[in-house]
């Protein structure tokens, strides 16, 4: 149960949208927009869920890694420097959360890691809670320009 659970919470279902589909049919000019008022853009929110997303997943793997460093984990410019940077950005994430919902499949996911009580149950749900607010930023940040509800969806709703 806890697996299924993970997996749904991992992709938005039964959410408010689809982890997924967050940066659908954006272009890489838009996701630089910064809307008046608003603390950051969607490829500044893209590039540190990209960064907090990649760190959980090799403490996942028990790899080493540094100390993270919250200011590390937002991009020096608001936009990205080109439509390459952000399309590797989205393939970045879309790929690291598929890694997730794997990792939310396996048995073991209530023992601790590497000796410590922190399990990987708990990382996964950092990590979907991370998304998730972040997640909320970015569909409030596109709407703030115009390009929310992504064109794959206007049909739905």
């Amino acid at each position: 149960m806890i697996n299924r659970y993970l997996q749904n919470g991992l992709q938005g279902k039964y959410a408010h949208y689809q982890t997924d589909m967050l940066f659908d049919g954006l272009s890489w000019e838009q996701a630089g927009e910064k809307p008046e008022g608003s603390p950051h853009s969607v490829w500044e929110l893209l590039f540190h869920m990209n960064y907090w997303q990649d760190f959980i997943l090799v403490e996942l793997n028990e790899e080493k890694t540094e100390s993270p460093e919250d200011l590390k984990s937002w991009p020096s410019s608001p936009s990205p420097s080109n439509e390459k940077e952000y399309t590797d950005a989205v393939t970045r994430f879309l790929k690291g959360l598929g890694r997730a919902t794997q990792q939310a499949s396996k048995d073991s996911l209530e023992e601790g890691i590497g000796g410590r009580k922190r399990t990987p149950a708990d990382l996964l749900m950092v990590l979907i809670n991370h998304n998730s607010y972040h997640g909320g930023q970015v569909v409030f940040a596109r709407r703030l320009i115009g390009a929310w509800p992504p064109p794959s969806t206007q049909d739905d709703n």
